[in-house]
């Protein structure tokens, strides 16, 4: 029997549907341009675009000069424009592939109404920049003939011209290059990104030609990865090849293989396991753990690792040699282990398949990818092999590269390939935030809270705080940390530390000192997406001051997050750091989400559907006076919150989950219809509303909108059906309609438009006392939920935007009777909804 089944007072939750009334056809509206600026002299424009193409052709002609790669194809060169977006002209109009696009940021002294672009642009032959430099040619003598643009499209598109050069050698040099420098030693490894040059043909011969170099300078091409923008590629070789490939336009960074941060790890004490260890049913649910592997005869795991595969780490064994993806596996299976430990009541709930991709580092004792592959090339193919295999839809990836640090412009390539990955296969990627190794310490402080709140200050304020590669990914649940306890040792027995050598970082129930923080991705100056979207327990670090030394950071016992260990001395639990182990306590929450909605629906839910309710409950953390009082740094500080796993297992009578799952067509709407029952708004106490929306929409890097789409879930009170069919057919695709006087429930935070970029979007509101609208010719109030999909860019997909929809109604009065009271007032999907014992 699974162990996942409801109990007294349980219910599942309410599947029920949209308003499926005809959808008035939509108009979609145009794009807003502004007019390029008309220059001064036209003659003199058009010479300087013309001469600075020609000089950029012959720099990088000259730099592939003896590398054997034939100087005439697949040319980058980058544009800047003003007030035009050139991309379609570019691919339409002569063939060309724009690798890379981006606005820049506007300067306060700039002219107002300005909006500058830039595009890489990568032309496939010498014929299509020839006829790029006709174009300009005939603008200059204001030529009335038509070759490739139209007169007026001529005119707007040299005119937004401002200036064209190739990429500098500096320019391509990765994060991690930069600050270290190439080895001593040679050869080594390097990854190296390149322009995608749109054309699988093209692609193929791009590759071998860095074949060719490879094997000039006496090195090799390892493996490729392949995103819908870059080739991602391993090289093993000398710095002279390096220094070849820096010089290429089709490159766009070199750096040298990730490291991953190091999680400190304590013994606790002897805790036995589980006797006998229980035996999983088929229908329990199951995480994949791509990680370091798993000590799968672990007397706290035994029977619970369904299989467990090494992808070629070079270990030979897909046994954990270091132990960092055995203590990620501990709160998969169980959950919070800390939770374990004082209840004294071992229940594992979630089955575990382990991919391996990190080996042993046995000089710095941490987990690291072999340097012999690509990150995305071993985590792709552990993803897509227990995906087929074991049918796993959830991933727990405990990984980062911490020295990639997210500050604006284009996505991360490890992340756009789990955002791929994450669409094509419908699954839900759980994603840490990442960690910083030495954050600052405070400085000109004088006692601890001045302490910890310089802490909290640093955490928004410095830029190498945020979040680090791939944790941008936007499809996945990215999870940050917050800190458990604030104890350093148990002084009742004299366990830990003297407080006058060291004092905490944060206070309990706060972030942690070393998680990285939000906002995520962004499209533009303003657009940013949320992130990280959870946050879960992962320890804390304490400041300690050695005699006669400066102080430090310093990971004690009683400050990690509890979990287990490889055996040392006899004993299996240990304590951890790091957002690797707030990570799993997420992933375990949509193990039990995803059990609970297949009991509900009778067939295996969305990944949009398991991130919805899971975004449905969370809530903010308990942090202490202080941290959490300014919305925005809330979201850049803890995302949604944290999840309650006992919340989102099964709705009650007084907390009732409707969920939906649908495919809306792009710039349209879907509409649910809500009727609240009187019992909701008559019974006193405190109430709610929480809607949550997950969608999986294409991505581009190459854009600088990287989402195809965007959506948008409002809340509507006390409408008609004549007003709701109005609203509806004001919706052009381009910004939602303003809605009727005083029928938006302004309450629900954060604001829609605050959240229009994050795949994961929840919003809620507590009242104590609430008076809902009703409509004319209706006896109870009435909501709209309104779902909306606006499309940012076409892609070659025709396909309708998956999306996954959780509405939480809840009372604080236990003895409420709503969960029969709003069944009864939804459409259901179909006639087999069922209710718990």
């Amino acid at each position: 029997m699974p162990t996942l089944q409801p109990g007294s007072g349980q219910y599942l939750h309410i599947e029920f549907v949209r308003d499926v009334k005809r959808q008035p056809e939509r108009r979609r509206g145009g794009y807003s341009r502004l007019k390029p600026p008309v220059p001064d002299d036209r003659d003199q424009h058009a010479q300087e675009i013309s001469q600075e193409i020609t000089q950029a052709v012959q720099q990088i002609s000259q730099a592939r000069q003896g590398w054997g790669i034939e100087p005439s194809k697949l040319f980058v060169l980058e544009f800047s424009s003003v007030n035009l977006d050139l991309r379609d002209i570019f691919e339409q109009r002569f063939g060309a592939w724009v690798v890379s696009e981006y606005k820049d940021k506007v300067e306060k002294d700039k002219v107002e109404n300005q909006e500058r672009y830039r595009f890489l642009v990568q032309f496939p032959t010498e014929t299509s920049r020839q006829h790029l430099q006709e174009e300009i040619r005939l603008y200059r003598t204001e030529a009335n003939n038509i070759e490739v643009l139209p007169l007026g499209m001529r005119q707007n598109f040299c005119e937004a011209l401002q200036a064209v050069r190739s990429i500098s050698r500096d320019e391509r040099i990765g994060v991690r290059l930069r600050d270290e420098g190439f080895p001593e030693v040679e050869p080594f490894y390097l990854d190296i990104d390149l322009w995608h040059p749109g054309d699988s043909s093209d692609a193929r011969q791009v590759l071998n030609d860095i074949r060719s170099m490879c094997a000039k300078y006496g090195g090799a091409l390892k493996e490729e990865v392949r995103t819908s923008s870059l080739l991602l590629i391993k090289v093993y070789g000398s710095r002279q090849l390096a220094e070849a490939l820096l010089e290429l336009d089709w490159v766009a960074r070199v750096d040298l293989p990730p490291k991953l941060s190091q999680a400190y790890s304590e013994i606790f004490g002897n805790i036995e396991p589980p006797d006998p260890m229980p035996i999983p049913a088929d229908e329990d649910p199951l995480v994949c753990i791509v990680d370091s592997g798993v000590v799968s005869g672990h007397p706290f795991l035994m029977n619970w690792v369904i299989e467990e595969r090494d992808f070629d780490t070079g270990e030979d064994t897909p046994t954990d040699l270091n132990g960092h993806g055995t203590s990620v596996a501990g709160l998969v299976v169980y959950g919070d282990i800390a939770k374990c430990i004082e209840s004294r009541n071992w229940q594992p709930k979630v089955k575990i398949c382990s991919a391996k991709v990190l080996c042993h580092d046995a000089i710095w004792q941490r987990p690291v990818i072999p340097e012999q592959h690509r990150a995305e090339k071993l985590i792709e193919d552990a993803i897509r092999y227990f995906w087929k295999e074991r049918s796993c839809q959830i991933f727990n990836l405990s990984i980062e590269n911490s020295v990639e640090v997210y500050r604006g412009g284009r996505q991360f390539p490890w992340a756009e390939k789990l955002d791929e990955l994450a669409r094509e296969l419908d699954i839900v990627i759980v994603q840490i935030a990442g960690n910083r190794d030495n954050p600052p310490l405070p400085e000109k402080v004088y006692i601890r809270e001045q302490a910890q709140e310089a802490i909290r200050t640093n955490l928004l304020k410095d830029q190498d705080q945020r979040i680090c590669n791939p944790g941008t990914a936007a499809l996945a649940l990215t999870v940050g940390a917050m800190a458990r306890s604030d104890a350093l040792g148990h002084h009742q027995q004299n366990i830990g530390p003297r407080l006058r050598d060291a004092f905490v970082g944060v206070p309990a129930n706060a972030p942690a000192p070393f998680t990285r923080i939000g906002p995520g991705l962004s499209s533009g100056t303003k657009n940013f997406a949320i992130k990280p979207d959870i946050v879960a327990y992962g320890g804390n670090w304490a400041i300690q001051t050695v005699v006669g030394g400066n102080p430090s950071w310093k990971p004690f016992v009683f400050l990690g997050e509890p979990t287990i260990q490889k055996e040392q001395n006899g004993r299996f639990i240990t304590a951890r750091d790091g957002t690797s182990f707030a990570c799993p306590h997420v992933a375990h929450a949509c193990a039990i989400a995803s059990a609970s909605l297949e009991a509900t629906l009778g067939y295996k839910p969305s990944a949009n559907l398991i991130r919805a309710l899971v975004g449905s409950a969370t809530i903010p953390p308990p942090c202490p006076p202080g941290w959490l009082d300014d919305e925005k740094e809330t979201l850049r500080l803890v995302g949604y919150g944290m999840c309650s796993v006992d919340d989102l297992r099964w709705s009650k009578k007084n907390r009732v989950r409707l969920i939906a799952m649908d495919e809306l067509e792009l710039d349209k709407l879907h509409i649910y219809r809500i009727a609240i029952p009187e019992i909701f708004i008559a019974t006193k106490g405190k109430m709610g509303i929480t809607v949550a929306l997950a969608y999986d929409p294409p991505v581009r890097s190459s854009r600088k909108e990287y989402l195809a789409n965007t959506m948008w879930v409002e809340a509507l009170q006390g409408l008609t059906n004549e007003e709701v069919e109005l609203y509806k057919a004001k919706f052009t695709g381009e910004d939602a309609p303003k809605p009727p006087s005083g029928s938006e429930i302004k309450e629900l935070q954060p604001p829609k438009t605050n959240l229009q970029w994050s795949t994961l979007q929840v919003r809620r509101r507590t009242w104590s006392r609430k008076k809902f609208r009703v409509p004319n010719g209706e006896t109870e109030p009435v909501i709209h939920f309104v779902v909306g999909c606006q499309q940012r860019f076409p892609t070659e997909f025709d396909y309708k935007q998956r999306y996954g929809l959780v509405v939480l109604f809840w009372h604080e009065s236990e003895e409420i009777e709503l969960y029969q009271a709003l069944r009864n007032r939804v459409t259901l999907k179909a006639a087999r909804v069922r209710v718990g014992a």
